[in-house]
């Protein structure tokens, strides 16, 4: 399945109430607008083909563009924020194609559908009379939104992230794996840093400077590659692979399918930043959609988003 499930509308719509909260920010994404793009090489475990047909989880290294992001619609947005931080990966594959992975530093989703985000976003509206969101918006649809309180929950207890390359990046939505031999399973992608994780209080966080995440990882760069181990989550009978919001149980089996090696900084990384799209229903063969109606809503938003973007709006 790869068609939205929302209608069109409600994809706009959220777009543009994005677009409202993130202020003008002509040439930038609505969320996400911070980003630094990165070259890296993904090699694929042993472990991988027992999993998926998919032509990049086969052997032999794969060329990766990455994106390390901050999920404010503010491109200057200072990195000592606390905030959700995000990798995105595109496996460079033959004849031109891609596969993409996107995943944030924050395990979940806030919303099952893409109508229910859009409630959660307009509750952050500002009211035209005070200019500020109402008080009781967040704090109504979270009480009315379990999974969400849980989800916000998750990230107000989440540090600041001290490097990007020592942050744990979890895939909120889930995928169908189709192995050679035709045995299917749901997972769910994990990052996993080799350097461990390493944060920040929001106090010292926002004492260094606007864009330390930037700089630490042009000194960490200098001396080595930084590497992550991509983990597949495997679902269980019985657990939900149509909502982004409900986690599950931890004690879940982990394959390893890779190690993912983050080599330099694009030098044409602003550039980069406005040409590239990252989808997570750019997939390949052995690599299915779930039918989670957030997935299924998102290559519509990219499209809008891009489209804006590509005319400097």
């Amino acid at each position: 399945m790869s068609a939205s499930t929302a209608p069109q509308p409600v994809i706009a719509q959220l777009v543009e109430t994005m677009r409202a909260l993130a202020g003008p920010h002509p040439g930038f994404r609505p969320a996400h607008a911070k980003g630094l793009v990165c070259a890296g090489t993904f090699r694929p475990s042993a472990d991988a083909r027992g999993m998926t047909r998919a032509p990049h989880l086969q052997g032999g290294p794969v060329p990766t563009v990455v994106r390390f992001s901050n999920a404010n619609g503010n491109p200057d947005v200072h990195d000592g924020v606390p905030n959700v931080r995000a990798m995105s990966v595109k496996f460079q594959l033959a004849n031109g194609k891609g596969a993409d992975i996107l995943a944030n530093s924050i395990e979940g989703f806030v919303a099952r559908t893409p109508e229910e985000f859009l409630e959660f976003l307009r509750a952050q509206l500002p009211d035209p009379a005070t200019g500020k969101p109402a008080p009781d918006g967040v704090p109504k649809f979270l009480a009315s939104h379990p999974a969400a309180a849980a989800f916000v929950g998750r990230l107000m207890q989440k540090p600041v992230p001290a490097s990007y390359a020592q942050t744990s990046y979890h895939a909120e939505h889930a995928f169908l794996f189709t192995a050679a031999d035709g045995s299917r399973r749901f997972g769910r992608y994990h990052f996993v840093p080799e350097a461990g994780e390493a944060t920040l209080s929001p106090d010292e966080a926002g004492k260094r400077s606007p864009s330390f995440l930037r700089d630490e990882l042009e000194n960490r760069l200098r001396t080595g590659p930084a590497a992550f181990r991509l983990l597949l989550q495997v679902a269980a009978e019985g657990d939900p692979t149509d909502d982004p919001t409900a986690l599950w149980p931890a004690d879940r089996p982990r394959v390893e399918l890779g190690r993912l090696e983050v080599t330099g900084i694009s030098p044409t990384s602003a550039q980069d930043e406005r040409r590239l799209v990252f989808d997570p229903t750019n997939r390949t063969d052995g690599i299915d959609l779930s039918n989670d109606p957030i997935l299924l809503a998102r290559s519509a938003a990219y499209a809008i988003s891009y489209e804006r973007r590509s005319k400097g709006e």
